[in-house]
């Protein structure tokens, strides 16, 4: 038998400290807290879609998020539980959205557990396990309702030490007929729920999302790279919330795009620009993406450039030597940690697989490995050649523009310390985070694409004997090809583009042996631009023929937004 200095009661008392609401006498501060703080998109995602199970009559659910150390998965379960309990508790409709289940539940229906932070990792396994079971029994019989839905939050499932191979199987056993579950992990396999054992015990499963960092338009919502103190901006901001919702940018992507009609997209975009946002909107929006290249995707409430910058520095790199590779087993962490500032230092060169492999002293199955991990755990991501003439060969990208500088030598992001602007001048560096944050973006862009296959969530590239196409989506063989025209390297790219053959396409089946036979079209090809030519400005569409072949000129911001 094993022992524990640890007993049932410590982790129950250790609950009710974690869930002071179900008291009723206060202790809310962390509560009311976040529902200060403006709630990222993933929020409204999950409480639309939990909004829409229980309008169903669903009784039973599970739903899962991974992502990096310090993203915000955290945060966010506690904004969900501010958003759900009683008004009376605390008064907090994220988006002033109307929902019928925020603010309805009643804050005994609730129970939320950070499982590291109650030190469930430091008890073996099943100990854990069983103290967790415990807590979720005290919960059903001394606290929750005998009647209504339960909420059952379980932050950072890894902290009960699974193992790779088993997921959240063994969680079944915590929920019954009128469970509503949510847990984080660090991966999709750690929190991987869409299994046919768990579409048994409950009646929904939502599936598992990835948790990235904060998106430009959700930065400029929630005032991180705009100034919510000038009127313009606030209004502005209330403008792309509602063509996010069910406005233009919602058409352009959720229905013409995910439904083939590019003439569509590209129409939905052209009235965006023209029609509903005027020049001061542009200037601000320009001016909003130069902030987002420079703050990335990590935001905190300190407000020293120093201490920020060790913070998120500090949570990339606890995820890669403490979560990352603890979970995968890596012997030598250190060269997760490599490849990432690898990428912060050649963003999106072109780079050989020998090179990486004598770079890191590991042979070309091992470099794989590194990268599949980066790339699972939303750290760094890879594209690779459209046409597979250059297999030998890959790109790497961080998914954090902030990442970027904090990687690399102090040489090349010099001028980018700080969180403002200090007037230093360094076009290439800006350049190497607008295609970083380009590449991000593009991968969030490929979730809408049509077809079945998971390939059309990769962003590959292309060359042609102008220059390279940066990013290039297809769906089941729809193709659309970007080009990133932005200073100082923007010389060529309408050739770059013009040159760009769909046909040249080849991806292998499942078997990876064999080739899918696909018909690759793009009926529109895309130069993204951190400068409008003038015959577009002074035009009412964003789209120019040459010759019969249709170039969409996209400003670098609403490329952005789009995602």
């Amino acid at each position: 038998m094993i022992d524990s200095s640890t007993t049932a009661e410590d982790f129950i008392a250790d609950a009710e400290y974690h869930n002071p609401w179900w008291s009723g006498t206060g202790g809310l501060e962390e509560l009311h807290s976040v529902s200060e703080w403006k709630e990222r998109s993933d929020l409204h995602r999950l409480l639309d879609s939990l909004e829409i199970a229980h309008d169903d009559g669903v009784d039973s659910l599970v739903h899962a998020m991974y992502g990096q150390t310090g993203i915000g998965k955290t945060t966010m379960l506690r904004q969900l539980v501010a958003a759900l309990i009683d008004d009376d508790a605390v008064s907090y409709a994220p988006g002033n959205r109307e929902r019928t289940l925020v603010g309805s539940v009643a804050p005994r229906q609730v129970l939320y557990i950070p499982l590291e932070e109650s030190l469930y990792h430091l008890e073996p396994p099943e100990i854990a396990f069983d103290r967790l079971q415990n807590v979720v029994d005290y919960f059903d019989s001394h606290v929750a309702p005998r009647r209504g839905t339960k909420f059952v939050i379980l932050d950072d499932i890894g902290a009960l030490s699974f193992g790779e191979d088993d997921g959240p199987e063994r969680l079944q056993e915590l929920v019954d007929d009128r469970t509503y579950l949510f847990i984080t992990g660090i991966v999709s396999p750690q929190v991987d729920v869409d299994t046919d054992s768990w579409k048994e015990t409950v009646d929904q499963v939502t599936g598992s999302f990835p948790m990235l960092p904060t998106k430009f338009i959700d930065a400029v919502k929630q005032g991180h790279v705009v100034d919510f103190e000038d009127e313009h901006a606030r209004k502005l901001s209330e403008t792309l919330e509602h063509h996010q919702v069910d406005g233009l940018i919602h058409r352009a992507r959720k229905e013409e795009l995910s439904s083939r009609n590019i003439a569509g997209m590209v129409d939905a975009l052209s009235t965006l620009f023209f029609d509903e946002l005027d020049t001061s909107d542009h200037d601000t929006l320009h001016e909003a993406a130069r902030a987002y290249l420079r703050r990335g995707g990590s935001f905190h409430s300190v407000e020293r450039d120093t201490v920020r910058n060790d913070l998120v520095k500090s949570h990339f790199l606890l995820y890669l030597y403490k979560e990352l590779a603890r979970y995968h087993s890596v012997q030598r962490p250190e060269n997760l940690h490599r490849l990432g500032s690898l990428a912060a230092s050649k963003a999106g060169e072109e780079l050989k697989y020998t090179t990486l492999s004598e770079q890191l002293g590991v042979d070309r199955r091992t470099v794989d490995s590194y990268l599949s991990i980066l790339e699972g755990g939303l750290a760094v991501g890879q594209s690779h050649d459209f046409a597979l003439q250059r297999y030998r060969r890959t790109r790497l990208y961080l998914r954090d523009p902030r990442h970027v500088v904090l990687l690399s030598q102090r040489r090349e992001h010099h001028g980018f310390e700080t969180y403002t602007d200090t007037g230093v001048l360094n076009a290439e560096f800006e350049h190497a985070l607008a295609r970083t944050a380009g590449f991000d973006h593009a991968k969030r862009l490929a979730w809408s694409l049509p077809g079945e296959s998971d390939q059309r969530l990769s962003v590959e590239y292309a060359e042609t004997e102008s220059g390279t196409v940066d990013y290039v989506l297809h769906g089941d063989g729809l193709v659309l090809p970007f080009v990133l025209s932005y200073q100082p390297f923007a010389d060529g790219t309408l050739s770059t583009v013009l040159e760009f053959d769909p046909s040249t396409g080849a991806h292998f089946d499942e078997s990876g042996e064999e080739l899918r036979e696909l018909t690759y079209e793009a009926p529109y090809r895309f130069v993204v631009t951190d400068a409008l030519p003038r015959e577009v400005e002074q035009s009412s569409s964003l789209v120019v023929d040459h010759s019969g072949t249709k170039v969409c000129y996209l400003p670098y911001w609403l490329f952005l937004l789009l995602a």
